[in-house]
């Protein structure tokens, strides 16, 4: 029953996140819509092709739609990351828990009795999960099962060390040993990931570098695109020149470009990092914030451009 209760509170939580999110987002579609106006009279650069396009290019607009997968995306990756965190540091504890097990083993304690006196330590998030599976022995399962089911919501390190734990329990004159390796081997483990961990900064780093060099790249686009079509309304160019975009259609189409870039992009810097995309999500909400920024403030950065070249 406390099983249930404790998985039941886990999935309440997860579903309040997200309707929040939604609410908040419906709220911020209802506010746009009957106060901002912001549909109305709405600009779209028309896009010919086997399907037409209307895109809407108004900064205002797309600012919008920014803010809105922020809304939508940021509070359930929040708390996934925090419960990802909270895993990890489950499994960063592992080590030490072995360790510990393989000597209180060693002095004549059973497993479970060895698991009890490791309550007296503070290991964080561990200590909850001992207790609980204190609780299922306690009930009558037997040490396999209430690992099993303990522990089964955590990653997968985790989860095969566990096993370990009862392998060693059921290893009867062998339990030390068995744990003592594991410790060792959980060691080793981690310390090779935390390595993997320390070369792919790298590649995150490269991805955020991608990005900042598209958004200068956009600032002299921008820049160029700005004189040329200011110089074919003097009529200093030929009319080749009056086929460019307006810079506000132009600006808008690179905003969506970026945006289009970096969702992805984060996604994978969270693959990268830690195998999990949720710790990407929040990757995405700094880089949009960031994108979000630059476009509402680029034309201040052209002007600078356009004052300099005619000094």
């Amino acid at each position: 029953m406390r099983k249930l209760g404790l998985r039941s509170k886990r999935l309440s939580l997860e579903l309040a996140v997200l309707l929040f999110s939604l609410m908040f987002s419906l709220a911020l579609v209802v506010f746009a819509f009957h106060v901002l106006k912001l549909f109305e009279n709405l600009e779209v650069l028309i896009i010919s092709g086997p399907i037409t396009i209307l895109l809407p290019y108004s900064i205002s607009f797309i600012n919008f739609l920014v803010i809105l997968i922020l809304i939508l995306t940021v509070p359930y990756a929040t708390y996934k990351y925090i419960v990802f965190r909270r895993k990890k540091r489950i499994e960063v504890l592992m080590p030490i828990l072995l360790y510990d097990l393989a000597g209180l083993v060693r002095a004549g304690h059973t497993v479970p009795k060895a698991l009890e006196l490791e309550l007296e330590k503070n290991l964080g998030p561990l200590n909850e999960l001992i207790e609980r599976f204190l609780s299922r022995i306690a009930l009558g399962d037997d040490v396999s099962r209430a690992l099993s089911e303990t522990f089964k919501d955590q990653t997968i390190i985790t989860r095969r060390f566990i096993e370990t734990i009862a392998e060693a329990h059921e290893s009867g004159g062998r339990a030390a040993q068995v744990l003592t390796e594991a410790s060792i081997h959980v060691s080793r483990l981690q310390a090779f990931e935390e390595e993997r961990r320390r070369n792919m900064k790298v590649y995150v780093s490269i991805i955020y570098a991608a990005i900042l060099v598209f958004l200068i790249s956009s600032a002299f686009l921008l820049f160029f695109n700005t004189a040329l079509y200011e110089a074919s309304g003097k009529g200093v160019t030929g009319s080749f020149f009056t086929l460019l975009l307006h810079p506000t259609q132009l600006k808008g189409v690179l905003y969506y470009t970026t945006i289009f870039i970096t969702i992805p992009s984060s996604i994978a810097i969270g693959k990268i990092r830690s195998g999990y995309s949720v710790e990407g999500l929040l990757h995405m909400a700094i880089l949009l914030s960031v994108v979000m920024v630059f476009y509402n403030f680029v034309d201040n950065l052209v002007q600078l451009m356009l004052t300099i070249v005619r000094i």
